[in-house]
């Protein structure tokens, strides 16, 4: 199985990085990634903390580039995430204000490191929490334009959905030819809304994944669809969060008339009574609204569409 290391990281994405890795269509490889800057760092022996902090000198680093061979610009890429493993320290930080907590409160910036071990990460000597791992950020280059890994949007990005994590498929369209997929920012766990910034219970670690292309992508599809053996989620990205919100709406109904055969009002009637959604992350530059309802409520997909 072919491994993506650290070796080289991308602090933002965009056609113009270099890739690091091929991968075949289907192929499972492992990708580890790499931990935030923050006070795990100090632990570390005098002469390598100025290292790791001159090497992290942005947010969200995502491991390598990565070609998918037989991806064409306009396909869907399918990203399958498999089970992970998490590095043993971690930590979560909040700096004193962000989009979900303006400074006038005077909360005041701060930090905490926990330890993970025994499928638990250790809060305090009173409290544990399950450990539920998820990647931040997934990730194709945008047509044209390089963002900061602070990004999300329509080729997905720093989504920072806690949905994407074991037995998800992540579906992007792609831009570019072998798609140029980034993958990074892995959090222990994470409340909604992400609101102290630098998490999430930031860590490092290894995740498998598979990647799989249909040929072409829908034609309504915009913003990831977030998918598993339950559920169908769309993960849409905007400021206000009230425009996010539309828009993660709209895509989900194209998605059930598509491949689902239900009239547009059918669905919307339906999607009142069932829908589930909310802002999973309001500190990013956009923030990020899912949309998703239970596949228990839904027809059998059309032929072809499974």
């Amino acid at each position: 199985m072919q491994h993506v290391g650290n070796e080289v990281l991308y602090f933002e994405t965009g056609p113009g990085n270099a890739v690091t890795h091929r991968l075949a269509c289907g192929e499972t490889f492992e990708v580890q990634t790499q931990i935030n800057q923050g006070p795990w760092i100090d632990l570390l022996p005098e002469a390598e903390q100025e290292h790791w902090r001159e090497r992290l000198c942005g947010g969200n680093p995502t491991s390598g580039c990565l070609f998918v061979e037989g991806v064409e610009p306009g396909d869907m890429l399918s990203v399958e995430v498999g089970p992970f493993v998490v590095d043993p320290v971690a930590y979560t930080s909040f700096g004193g204000a962000n989009g979900a907590m303006p400074g006038w409160l005077d909360i005041g910036a701060h930090a905490k490191l926990v330890e993970i071990r025994d499928e638990c990460i250790h809060w305090s000597d009173q409290l544990r929490l399950p450990l539920a791992p998820m990647l931040g950020f997934v990730g194709v280059a945008p047509e044209c334009e390089t963002f900061h890994n602070g990004w999300a949007g329509t080729w997905g990005g720093n989504l920072d959905a806690p949905e994407v994590t074991t037995g998800c498929t992540v579906h992007l369209r792609a831009h570019h030819v072998g798609a140029l997929l980034h993958v990074g920012d892995m959090h222990a766990r994470q409340g909604d809304g992400e609101i102290c910034g630098a998490g999430g219970i930031e860590c490092g670690g290894r995740v498998r994944l598979t990647c799989r292309v249909v040929k072409p992508a829908p034609m309504s599809l915009r913003f990831p669809r977030l998918e598993t053996s339950e559920y169908l989620a769309v993960a849409a990205n905007d400021k206000p969060a009230e425009d996010a919100f539309r828009h993660a709406l709209v895509d989900l109904l194209h998605w059930l008339h598509e491949d689902y055969g239900m009239p547009y009002g059918e669905a919307y009637l339906l999607l009142g009574q069932v829908l589930e959604a909310r802002v999973t992350q309001f500190v990013n530059p956009t923030y990020t609204y899912v949309a998703k309802v239970a596949k228990k409520y839904l027809p059998p997909p059309l032929a072809g569409r499974a």
